[in-house]
């Protein structure tokens, strides 16, 4: 089983080292579109006017002991998320452990960059098979990272065990089906909408399609994706039920993405602030998700949770 599980990481590994965030950036990922994160940041605050869910953790939930002792940022990749936490003074000391070697390097390169390395550490391990320090930290934060784990109530096990007792749990994740095995009404409601966007906005960034006009949506299947990453939406779907089982939870907001994950990929970039017909089309977008999913027709696939130890 040892040898087993080395191989599923160097695997994960591998894919995460050729896959660090400019794979995110540009004209195709549906959160790299700005008048869409917008919206995810205020979302993922409760409603709160925040330009980031990062500062509305800080601000709401750390900010009366901040800087606190010692943070730590499972699934760190390439940094972004340390760094911005200590650019808001938010911890003596930002731990942040990944996988991926490369992006272990990119993120360490970039703390010493912003002269960050005093605040900023990272280590390349699994936190699955590692054990974690115990009572260590003020607040533990996956960011996009708890649904690539294939043990979820192991690790948020572990993260309890290693929390202080007035500590938070902050998880910014995609919580939809297991390696979007999506339901038929998922992809029902996905494919209609998807038709009422005019041609010039369904026009593709994407490398292998650039420039033609979507005329459909494509659905990965569960092995395919688990073909191309193992650790991709393994459990995704437990998530909520596992931190409620481990956590009291605080706050619990739904930040879009049901339909537009899937729907707007490779076509995300169509959509402009300086377009006002485009911006028109993703209100109504906005509208449908909101109300499909609110309605209970539609489960939320991604959220921010806030939690704390069990009373």
């Amino acid at each position: 089983m040892a040898i087993e599980h080395n191989v599923v990481d160097s695997i994960i590994a591998d894919y995460w080292n050729q896959h660090t965030d400019e794979s995110y950036f540009g004209e195709t990922y549906w959160l790299a579109n700005p008048i869409i994160n917008h919206r995810y940041q205020i979302k993922a605050a409760g409603g709160r006017n925040y330009d980031s869910w990062v500062n509305f953790t800080v601000e709401h939930f750390l900010s009366a002991r901040a800087p606190v002792s010692k943070i730590l940022s499972i699934g760190s990749g390439d940094g972004a998320l340390e760094r911005h936490l200590a650019s808001i003074n938010a911890a003596k000391r930002i731990e942040g452990v990944d996988l991926a070697p490369k992006r272990v390097e990119i993120a360490q390169k970039a703390a010493v960059e912003n002269n960050m390395q005093d605040t900023i550490s990272y280590t390349v391990k699994n936190v699955e098979s590692s054990p974690l320090p115990s009572a260590a930290y003020d607040a533990i934060y996956f960011n996009s990272s708890l649904h690539h784990m294939a043990d979820v109530d192991g690790i948020l096990s572990s993260c309890s065990a290693a929390m202080k007792e007035d500590a938070y749990i902050f998880i910014n994740e995609y919580i939809g089906p297991n390696r979007f095995n999506f339901s038929a009404r998922e992809k029902e409601v996905m494919t209609s909408v998807f038709h009422t966007i005019p041609e010039k906005y369904r026009i593709s960034q994407a490398e292998h399609d650039k420039g033609t006009v979507r005329t459909q949506l494509g659905f990965p299947s569960p092995a395919e994706v688990a073909e191309v990453d193992p650790s991709e939406a393994v459990h995704s779907e437990e998530i909520v039920e596992s931190v409620r089982r481990h956590f009291d939870v605080v706050e619990f907001n739904y930040t879009g993405g049901t339909l537009m994950q899937f729907m707007l990929n490779g076509i995300a970039g169509n959509f402009r602030h300086d377009d006002l017909a485009s911006r028109k089309i993703l209100d109504l977008i906005f509208k449908i998700e909101d109300t499909l999913v609110e309605s209970g027709d539609l489960a939320p696939h991604f959220a921010m949770i806030v939690a704390k130890q069990h009373a």
